[in-house]
């Protein structure tokens, strides 16, 4: 991995998180320090951070993290909805053999987690957004998957922020399970309605609140 994929790895965690809270000046001495990274590939991760709507670059001032609310959660999903969806209808056409093979070991990992009881909200996020990454790339549309990937870290950083209950696999693995299915079948509707119907779940169907992550000194909440 290159280092600037490390560091906008790693600063794009702490935003989503809201280990690094809206409004927060970034401190590039500090980034440095703390992601092990030199000031190229640290200002390469923050100008495509900036692409991203996740900092907001000001001229003179430097970068800081951009704002964001509850509503701005529920207009997210909005526009992420259709977009889902339209990712679902062109890869259920377009998939291939390795990428269903693919998603059908993520559900197994999945499954695998969920049985185990895994807690960690990190580690869910983490498979449902592979999930919605493999149906992007599937849809064979580069703009589609780059949109997306910026829709997904925006709407579960809201979450974060406005302390919004985040939904966990224990209801969703059976979604994956029949979006797996749709696309395998090749099925544009089948596969639209499954999406459909796991976001609208993922939206009103939150089982746990995440933990306040705020704290005084902005900068020291990373880990």
């Amino acid at each position: 991995m290159r280092l600037s994929d490390v560091a906008y790895q790693g600063l794009r965690n702490a935003i989503i998180k809201a280990e690094l809270l809206p409004g927060s000046p970034i401190d590039e001495k500090e980034c440095m320090e703390r992601l092990t990274v030199g000031r190229t590939p640290l200002r390469e991760a923050l100008q495509r951070l900036a692409q991203e709507d996740l900092l907001l670059a000001v001229p003179q001032r430097g970068y800081f993290v951009s704002s964001t609310s509850a509503t701005d959660f529920f207009q997210l999903q909005e526009f992420r909805l259709q977009a889902e969806v339209w990712a679902a209808r062109l890869a259920a056409t377009r998939i291939t053999e390795a990428q269903l093979d693919r998603l059908a070991t993520l559900i197994g990992e999945a499954r695998t987690g969920v049985e185990a009881g895994r807690m960690e909200i990190e580690w869910h996020l983490g498979i449902d957004e592979e999930m919605h990454k493999l149906i992007a790339e599937a849809s064979g549309n580069t703009y589609l998957m780059q949109a997306l990937t910026r829709l997904y870290a925006l709407s579960v950083r809201s979450l974060y922020v406005s302390r919004i209950p985040v939904a966990l696999l224990f209801e969703d693995l059976n979604d994956m399970v029949v979006i797996h299915q749709a696309l395998a079948s090749h099925d544009p509707d089948n596969a639209e309605a499954a999406m459909r119907a796991h976001l609208s779940v993922g939206a009103t169907s939150l089982i746990r609140p995440v933990e306040p992550p705020f704290r005084e000194n902005r900068m020291e909440t990373w880990k």
